[in-house]
């Protein structure tokens, strides 16, 4: 009986170590869930939800946020521009725009 149980606690002890650390990372990887990776502030207001492109949209009195999109930021600003106008802020994960990568994108607003 000792010898079996010499056997299985190590590896009982590594099984036992191994999800304690995969669920320290797992909780790492959903803490930030829900959290919109864009913000934007319209010229005009907006309220409801807006697709540009393939961004998802939603709109209300503190500006538009999208939770993800396939295009890189400077792109995903200028659909949302041709959509909705121009804009007075863009961000993307709490980074904003400089004033002239904003003005850039603006640029090309309909």
């Amino acid at each position: 009986m000792a010898n079996i149980l010499s056997r299985i606690a190590p590896v009982a002890t590594a099984a036992l170590l191994s999800v304690v650390l995969l669920g320290a990372t797992t909780n790492a990887a959903f803490a930030n869930r829900g959290a919109p990776d864009y913000r934007l502030t319209p010229e005009t207001s907006l309220t409801g939800s807006k697709i540009a492109r393939d961004t998802l949209w939603r709109c209300g009195e503190a500006g538009c946020t999208a939770a993800k999109a396939t295009s890189r930021p400077e792109i995903v600003c200028v659909h949302a521009v041709r959509e909705m106008g121009k804009v007075t802020s863009f961000s993307f994960r709490g980074t904003e725009f400089s004033a002239e990568a904003l003005a850039a994108c603006n640029a090309k607003a309909r």
